[in-house]
C-alpha cells in the first residue's frame, strides 16, 4: 500500500469497489520508472508490444509514431495516450 498520496488511493479503492467488474481490466500504475528515466511524455509516447511472456516498452518521438496503434494508458483526463500498443495486422 502506498504511503503517498492516501486520500487520492482511497478514491480509487472507492471506484474499484463501485465497479467491481473493472478491477479485472484496470489498474492504478505509477510513472515512477518513467520519470527516473526522464520520459517526456509531450514529446515521446511508449510504444508496447509482447514477445512470449515478455511485454517490451519502447519510447519513441510522437512524431515518428505512426502505425496503427490502441493506447493501454491514458493520462488522468483522457487527452493524451502515454502508452500504445501496435495493433494487430
Amino acid at each position: 500500500m502506498p504511503n503517498e498520496d492516501v486520500e487520492f488511493h482511497d478514491a480509487i479503492k472507492e471506484v474499484f469497489r463501485k465497479y467491481p467488474e473493472a478491477q479485472g481490466k484496470y489498474a492504478l500504475s505509477s510513472l515512477a520508472l518513467e520519470n527516473r528515466i526522464g520520459v517526456d511524455f509531450d514529446k515521446e509516447v511508449a510504444v508496447s508490444r509482447v514477445e512470449g511472456r515478455k511485454i517490451i516498452t519502447e519510447f519513441k518521438d510522437r512524431k515518428s509514431v505512426i502505425r496503427m496503434q490502441l493506447c493501454l494508458k491514458w493520462n488522468f483526463d483522457y487527452t493524451e495516450c502515454l502508452m500504445w500498443e501496435e495493433a494487430p495486422e
